[in-house]
C-alpha cells in the first residue's frame, strides 16, 4: 500500500427522536513501512460534512417512515455534493426505540443503496450502551485515568447507562426514561400523547389527566413525573433495590454494585444539562429540556463528578476504522470453506462466577440482525498446557449455546492453532474459525478474507466505530 491512504467515510444514526449524518475522511497510515508485515492505523480524520440534526420520520408509532428516510439521507448526500458511490466505509447504526419497531428490520435493508459493504445493525438497549459510552469519550477517559467512568445517554425513549473501567465496559443498564415520553403541542403547550411509560407514572403518581389541566397545574405534574424518572435512573445507578415504579422502566441492568468515579451525560437531551436552561420548554414539542432539568437536581448529578464528553449532544456514529493485520498461517485454525466472513460483531467475555461468559454477551448481537458473532479470548498470563486446556473446554462447551454459524474465535496470543484443535476434537468438524494475532475491543466488527494468493496468511480487517471528536 502507498504511505497513505485516504477513506471517505459515513456514520448513520438513526433514533428514537432524530436522525443524523456525518461524512469523514480517515488518512490510513502504514506505520511500519520497512516491515514485511504492514502495520496500518489511522492516523488522522477529520470531519467533511455534518447534517443537521433531523426528527426520525414515522408513519404512526409504531411504524418508521421507510420512503421519508430513504429521502432524508439522499438529500443529505447531495447537500454533501457527495454519491454512495465515493464511501469507502462506514456505518448505519438503528437505535432506541427505533431499532424495536415493526418495520426496522426491513428499513435496514431498504438503506441497502447507501450502505453497501457497511456495518448496518439494529443496536439492542446493551449495545446501544456500549456504543454510546465510546462515542462519549467515557471509554476513553477510563483508559488514560484508570477510574470508572459512566456514561449516561439520555434520548427521546430511553436512557442507556455504560460503566468503563480502565477502558472495559464492565456493565450497562437501560431503562424507559426519555424526552419524548411526554410530547406536547407547540402552539398550546397542551399534552397530546404520553408513552406508556410516563403514563404509567403518572398513574402511580395519582396525577391527574394532563390533557385537561392549566397550564401551571400540567407543568407541575410534568415535574412531578419527570422527578420520579430521574429518581429511578439514581436507584440503578446507586444500586438501590428497585421500586415498583423502577421495575416497570427497567428494559435492562446488569450494572456492578460500584459507584463510577466520573459520569458524563450525552444524548439528545444532554445538551440542555451542560447548557443554561432555556426560556422557552417547549421548544422540541417534547419533555427534553425539562427533562435534563431533573437529571441536574438528581442524586447523581451532585454525588459523582460531572465531565464534558468528546460527545455530548449525540454519540453518533462517524464511520469505520480500518486496521489490517496479516496472520500467520501457522498459528490459525480455519475450515477454508468458511471463508471469506465479514461485519461480524466483536464479543468481548463477562465474568461469571470467576470464569468468562461469551453467551450472555453474544445474544445482544444474535437478538438484532447477526448470524454470527466473533468471541475474543482476553490476554492470559499463563499459557501452560493445563491453562490451554481449561480455556479450550471452556469455549467448547459455550459455543454450542452460541448459535453462531460459523463458529468465530479471536485472540491476541499465538495459541488459535492449538485451541481451534482442540475444539475440534471436542465438537467434531464443525465450520470453525480460529485465528491470533488480533487485537479488537467491543464495538468492533471484523472481516476475514480467503488466504492469499501462494502464502499461509490470512487478511483480516478490524472495523473500529469512531465517534466525533474522539
Amino acid at each position: 500500500m502507498k504511505k497513505e491512504s485516504i477513506l471517505t467515510s459515513v456514520g448513520i444514526d438513526i433514533g428514537t427522536t432524530t436522525t443524523k449524518l456525518i461524512i469523514s475522511y480517515l488518512t490510513l497510515s502504514n506505520v511500519m513501512p520497512g516491515s514485511r508485515i504492514p502495520q496500518i492505523e489511522i492516523s488522522n480524520k477529520s470531519l467533511f460534512y455534518a447534517s443537521e440534526t433531523r426528527f426520525t420520520p414515522f408513519v404512526d408509532r409504531q411504524t418508521i417512515d421507510e420512503a421519508a428516510v430513504k429521502e432524508l439521507i439522499r438529500e443529505e448526500y447531495n447537500k454533501a455534493g457527495i454519491s454512495p458511490k465515493d464511501i469507502d466505509t462506514g456505518a448505519i447504526i438503528i437505535t432506541g426505540e427505533s431499532a424495536k419497531k415493526e418495520n426496522a428490520e426491513k428499513l435496514v435493508h431498504a438503506l441497502a443503496e447507501f450502505s453497501g459493504d457497511f456495518v448496518v445493525a439494529t443496536a439492542g438497549p446493551e449495545l446501544e450502551s456500549i456504543i454510546a459510552g465510546k462515542g462519549s469519550g467515557a471509554e476513553e477517559i477510563s483508559r488514560k485515568e484508570k477510574c470508572i467512568c459512566a456514561n449516561v445517554d439520555i434520548g427521546g425513549g430511553t436512557t442507556n447507562i455504560a460503566y468503563y473501567k480502565n477502558g472495559e465496559c464492565i456493565g450497562n443498564a437501560c431503562l424507559e426514561v426519555g424526552g419524548r415520553l411526554i410530547e406536547v403541542d407547540l402552539v398550546t403547550h397542551q399534552v397530546k400523547y404520553m408513552a406508556h411509560a410516563a403514563a404509567l407514572i403518572a398513574e402511580t403518581l395519582s396525577c391527574k389527566d394532563l390533557q385537561k389541566e392549566s397550564p401551571d397545574n400540567q407543568r407541575k405534574q410534568i415535574d412531578r413525573i419527570l422527578t420520579q424518572m430521574v429518581l429511578s435512573v439514581d436507584e440503578v445507578l446507586f444500586s438501590k433495590t428497585p421500586s415498583e415504579i423502577t421495575r416497570a422502566l427497567i428494559v435492562n441492568d446488569d450494572l456492578p454494585e460500584l459507584l463510577p468515579d466520573k459520569i458524563i451525560f450525552s444524548g439528545g437531551v444532554s445538551r440542555y444539562i451542560y447548557q443554561k436552561p432555556v426560556s422557552d420548554w417547549w421548544i422540541h414539542g417534547d419533555v427534553g429540556p425539562l427533562l435534563a432539568e431533573a437529571y441536574k437536581n438528581g442524586g447523581a448529578y451532585h454525588a459523582f463528578k460531572v465531565v464534558n464528553g468528546a460527545e455530548t449532544i449525540h454519540a453518533t456514529v462517524m464511520g469505520a476504522g480500518i486496521h489490517t493485520v496479516n496472520v500467520s498461517g501457522s498459528t490459525v485454525s480455519v475450515k477454508k470453506d468458511c471463508l471469506p466472513i465479514r461485519n461480524i460483531p466483536i464479543v468481548m467475555p463477562e465474568r461469571k462466577d470467576g470464569l468468562y461468559n461469551w453467551v450472555d454477551p453474544a445474544k445482544r448481537f444474535l437478538d438484532s440482525l447477526h448470524t454470527c458473532v466473533a468471541l475474543t479470548v482476553p490476554t492470559q498470563e499463563n499459557l501452560d498446557f493445563w491453562h490451554i486446556d481449561a480455556m479450550t473446554e471452556l469455549l467448547a462447551g459455550q459455543l454450542t449455546r452460541i448459535p453462531s454459524i460459523p463458529k468465530v474465535i479471536i485472540m491476541e496470543q499465538d495459541t488459535a492453532k492449538v485451541i481451534g484443535q482442540g475444539i475440534v476434537k471436542r465438537l467434531g468438524n464443525i465450520d470453525l474459525v480460529c485465528i491470533d494475532g488480533i487485537k479488537a475491543f467491543s464495538g468492533d466488527y471484523i472481516d476475514i478474507g480467503k488466504a492469499l494468493h501462494d502464502a499461509e496468511a490470512l487478511p483480516v480487517v478490524v472495523k473500529t466505530l469512531l465517534f466525533k471528536n474522539n
